[in-house]
């Protein structure tokens, strides 16, 4: 390093900034590049004046203190005015004596005052801190309820660890009784609620108007645009109506509002490919824009590479290859940055990639020298519940972690807190890594230009590119990007988000017509709306039915009901003997469930779903009511090892029952047998003349499916990610003899993941 240039440029982008001839964004990115530049440099009193001082002219105080990271003595002995006007400045964005916010932070803070209402839409940087700021107004504002809703079940569990266990949380902990579960038997005077959008809207169903929320905060807020939607999972295309459902419901009168997510662009009224629905959405329900896309708090440093042999990175990193061969770059590359002390994320296209590529890093030796033993418990664990075998497992024993959708969710979870730690030195991941993922990384390496067989926008390229690099842990990310066309899409022309409920354009679904205003329908869409409203008449259900399992529309739920009215006693019967059988033995009756996969198969969408259905054996049942049984039986565990009795390999056996639990059990499953379970207790509650309450329906086999847990504390730490000892363990917790005797037989992983559980558990009590 050049260190008096490096310095003279700082100073001169200084002078610019002081005369307003750059934007703070662009004077941010100077000096966080120079702390990159700086930190293993030796820092005599005078540089620690000048990097205080620079530091708090940025806004950014931070980049100060996180030079302690790299061993230095930060302390400064005798203050000039310049220092003196730093920590002045620098105590205006403290919140509490542990905890500041950066200026842009602040900014957003500032906005917020009582009074009034305060409803903002930010657009920040995947480095910005949006939670963070999130907690900060909540704590100024004094809000008696809040509902926080996040993407994924995983953030979920985060944040709740992180109020639960974190001494910056403890105001928290002490003021609001915190809620996850949408089935809430006691409120507290102050309740805060963390959930997804589905669970949100469940709770909505649940209680109307119990709770009067005084303000809401939406993460990845873009999922209200289908088109913006990153999913590794192909679904049916549902979790924008999600999104737009919870928007529609947070928004309620005199509810304070931040919605936000990484890198979203917007349309311009002077383009003349202009959209206006979003702009129309955040002036009817009065929301203020906040773009801070262009403020980087860590850089991003790219590198294509592409049949180049000498590649200079930076000061510190570079690149002699002897070959074009993509997996032998990979390997280099992955040697250099592991000699630097340093670890990274691999982004592939597919699962199927993670595991190639993680195979041929263990074939390539290059981590041979990995020690394991910090988290041979964990390896242990996996290797006795599942197999040896299994890629994972192999990978972990070298310092590799896989993640994608269809490994098992607390495995996921721990392979992120092993990565975090230092303890794996590679973690190879699809999209996952954009969602409901914090991870910390220096280095990424982009090994392909598409999700799954479709290439990346410019929005998922940015927010992946976003994983390289993390505030309070680094100055600058890496984004190395090998052999493919990634860089075309992070400097793609941006796509404007959309909300077609405000877009008289846009064509509708079902859904959606009932809850656009009459401006932005179409005649067609009147008419259809007006058509569905006759046939709900004619059938005499009521709203309050059609409002619960709002994703799916109503016209499904008419056809769902003339299924059922069709059913003849002995279909009727069977259906009863099925709930009978659940509620005794937590199985099911084959005929009744057959009866029901046949109401629901007229409004199933997804073909994996149809032909799980529609596949019948000799004896005439569907693969699913087998699938399903056996799942009830033995468990996830169970289900792989009746894949691997049957010579499936172990790999194979675990994606194919992730696939079936995740996906279409938890997921599309449950959705369309909670609409049949409403539908069954109205019609039985009009022929018996009794409460929709007092029927009896497939209820508790729906929260098995979901959770697969019944209780209260199972489904706590059903959330959290748990083995499935210990999710057995509380929910038999009531059988002391039992679940002694199941915590007796914890291995040593099993017992460390039941302590974290349990102050989370007993702290919701």
């Amino acid at each position: 390093m050049d260190r008096i240039k490096e310095t003279t440029d700082v100073i001169i982008q200084l002078n610019k900034f002081k005369s307003k001839q750059i934007t703070d964004d662009v004077f941010v990115k100077s000096v966080c590049d120079y702390f990159d530049a700086i930190k293993s440099e030796n820092l005599n009193q005078s540089d620690l004046k000048f990097l205080k001082y620079i530091s708090n002219i940025a806004g950014i105080p931070h980049y100060y203190d996180q030079l302690n990271s790299f061993n230095k003595i930060t302390e400064i002995e005798d203050f000039n005015l310049n220092t003196f006007s730093s920590l002045l400045y620098e105590s205006t964005l403290h919140t509490s004596e542990i905890r500041k916010v950066h200026r842009y932070q602040m900014d957003i803070l500032n906005l917020f005052a009582l009074n009034q209402r305060n409803r903002y839409f930010l657009s920040a940087s995947t480095s910005f801190g949006k939670t963070h700021i999130v907690f900060e107004i909540i704590k100024k504002m004094n809000y008696e309820n809040v509902v926080l809703i996040f993407p994924t079940i995983a953030l979920l569990s985060e944040n709740l660890e992180r109020l639960i266990s974190e001494e910056a949380y403890t105001y928290f902990r002490e003021k609001y009784k915190i809620h996850t579960l949408s089935e809430v038997t006691e409120f507290g005077v102050n309740n805060l609620f963390i959930y997804t959008p589905e669970r949100f809207l469940s709770f909505k169903e649940k209680n109307p108007s119990t709770i009067i929320f005084n303000f809401a905060f939406i993460d990845e807020i873009y999922k209200i645009d289908n088109e913006y939607i990153l999913d590794e999972e192909v679904r049916e295309n549902e979790r924008d109506v999600a999104y737009r459902l919870s928007v529609f419901y947070a928004l309620e009168d005199n509810v304070d509002v931040l919605l936000a997510g990484p890198y979203i662009d917007f349309y311009k009224q002077k383009q003349g490919n202009y959209n206006g629905s979003f702009d129309n959405f955040l002036s009817k329900n009065g929301i203020t824009l906040l773009n801070y896309n262009q403020f980087e708090i860590v850089n991003k440093a790219y590198s294509d590479i592409k049949i180049k042999k000498h590649i200079e990175v930076d000061n510190e990193l570079q690149f002699d290859f002897q070959t074009n061969s993509k997996k032998e770059r990979l390997i280099e590359i992955i040697r250099n940055i592991i000699s630097l002390k340093e670890n990274t994320i691999i982004y592939c296209s597919t699962r199927a990639y993670t595991e190639n590529y993680a195979k041929s890093i263990l074939e390539s030796g290059v981590l041979n020298n990995h020690s394991s033993e910090s988290y041979s418990d964990f390896i242990t664990h996996i290797s006795n519940n599942f197999d040896e075998d299994w890629v994972v497992v192999k990978a972990l024993q070298k310092g590799i972690g896989i993640h994608h959708g269809l490994v098992p969710k607390y495995i996921q979870k721990e392979i992120i807190s092993l990565f975090n730690n230092d303890k794996l030195s590679v973690l190879l991941s699809t999209t996952t890594i954009t969602e409901g993922v914090n991870t910390s990384a220096k280095n990424l390496i982009v090994l392909h230009s598409k999700k799954g067989d479709k290439e990346l926008k410019k929005f998922d390229a940015k927010n992946i590119a976003g994983r390289a690099g993390r505030f309070l842990y680094h100055y600058s990310g890496r984004v190395i990007v090998l052999q493919n066309d990634f860089m075309k899409a992070i400097n793609a022309e941006p796509q404007g988000i959309k909300h077609k409920n405000y877009d008289l354009q846009a064509p509708k679904d079902e859904i959606d017509l009932f809850y656009s205003n009459d401006e932005y329908l179409s005649e067609t869409d009147k008419k259809k709306k007006i058509d569905i409203k006759t046939e709900q008449e004619e059938r005499g259900i009521p709203d309050e039915i059609f409002n619960l399992y709002k994703v799916v529309s109503r016209f499904d739920k008419i056809i769902i009901y003339d299924e059922i009215i069709k059913l003849n006693t002995v279909k009727n019967e069977s259906i009863k003997n099925l709930i009978r059988v659940f509620n005794y033995k937590m199985d099911i009756d084959y005929d009744g469930f057959q009866t029901i996969l046949k109401v629901i198969r007229p409004i199933v969408k997804n073909s994996k779903l149809q032909f799980l259905i529609d596949h019948v054996g000799t004896n005439k049942y569907s693969t699913l009511t087998h699938l399903t049984h056996f799942y009830l039986i033995d468990g996830f565990l169970g289900s792989v090892r009746f894949k691997m009795d049957n010579d499936m390999h172990v790999d194979k056996a675990i994606s194919e029952t992730a696939e079936f639990v995740y996906n279409t059990l938890k997921y599309q499953l449950v959705k369309y047998l909670g609409v049949f379970n409403i539908i069954y207790r109205f019609i039985q509650s009009q022929i018996k003349n009794k409460s929709f309450d007092e029927i009896i329906g497939i209820d508790r086999l729906l929260v098995k499916l979901e959770y697969n847990a019944l209780t209260d504390n199972g489904r706590i730490a059903s959330d959290f990610g748990v083995p499935s000892n210990v999710l057995d363990y509380y929910e038999n917790i009531d059988n002391k003899i039992k679940s002694d005797k199941i915590k007796s037989i914890f291995d040593n992983y099993e017992k460390s993941i039941f302590n974290k559980v349990e102050k989370i558990i007993n702290s919701s009590k």
